[in-house]
């Protein structure tokens, strides 16, 4: 019971308390804002893939590597453009 009454009086009391004044926030004059710039990558981690090669030079060796060439390239390609597209504004905007 006294617990209870104790809780009774205290909340009212911590609630009323917060409330006797009002204070604004005070409004900064300049707001500095951070700006990422993306980090220039080395040319070697954008660079074109290689393509494979045959080990043999038989007609099998040769069409299973161009096969393999075809889309692997264009995806590998399409890849690293997107990166050095990423990377094109740190390029310029370096003095």
């Amino acid at each position: 019971m006294n617990r209870l009454l104790l809780i009774v009086v205290l909340l009212p009391l911590a609630g009323w308390g917060g409330c006797s004044r009002v204070v604004k926030p005070t409004i900064p004059d300049t707001v500095y804002v951070k700006v990422e710039v993306p980090a220039q990558l080395p040319a070697s981690l954008t660079a074109p893939c290689p393509p494979v090669r045959a080990t043999t030079r038989t007609v099998e060796a040769v069409v299973s590597a161009y096969n393999t060439n075809l889309p692997r390239q264009a995806d590998c390609d399409s890849r690293m453009g997107e990166i050095r597209k990423l990377t094109a504004p740190a390029l310029e905007a370096s003095p």
